[in-house]
């Protein structure tokens, strides 16, 4: 995402997301993100980390807005992610709120959404190559450091994550 398009960017690891399991700890999460975005001009908040419980998109927004002075907010979502987005909770409140980008993989399938969401789509140079997949390589002991920032193959690895061999 072209992040002069933003006068902020913050990303959110997911904390406990009640609609899938997680394999690495919220904690883990956030030192991956933490460690792929040392180089760039983002906030990392570990506003969902914190929060105890499952964690839903809803109330990380209402949290954001009251820490950050934004006249509007953008969710950046893959495209993935977005096909289930209206079993989201309190999805129509979510949508009032926020404006959804939805990032395409290429090859990626044809999107559809509510008339109620605000969205578009916004294609990147991205891998053709999903977090899923890199996982299951990974499980299956393949090495990722290409796939991945040289600091996150390296903590995967240090810690054993994903079935990653030490």
């Amino acid at each position: 995402i072209d992040s002069a398009r933003f006068d902020e960017v913050v990303i959110v690891p997911a904390g406990s997301p009640w609609q899938r399991v997680t394999l690495a700890s919220p904690t883990d999460r956030l030192a991956m993100v933490k460690l792929a975005l040392s180089d760039r001009k983002v906030t990392v908040s570990d506003c969902e980390i914190k929060r105890s419980g499952p964690t839903y998109a809803i109330d990380t927004v209402k949290e954001l807005a009251n820490s950050f002075s934004a006249e509007s907010i953008s969710w950046v979502i893959g495209s993935d992610a977005f096909a289930s987005i209206e079993s989201w909770h309190e999805i129509e409140a979510l949508a009032k709120k926020v404006s959804f980008l939805v990032v395409t993989r290429p090859g990626g399938a044809v999107i559809q959404a509510p008339t109620y969401i605000r969205w578009e789509i916004v294609e990147i140079a991205a891998l053709a190559i999903s977090a899923t997949e890199i996982r299951a390589q990974l499980a299956a002991g393949d090495d990722c450091s290409e796939q991945l920032p040289s600091a996150v193959a390296t903590y995967i690895r240090d810690n054993g994550l994903y079935g990653a061999s030490r």
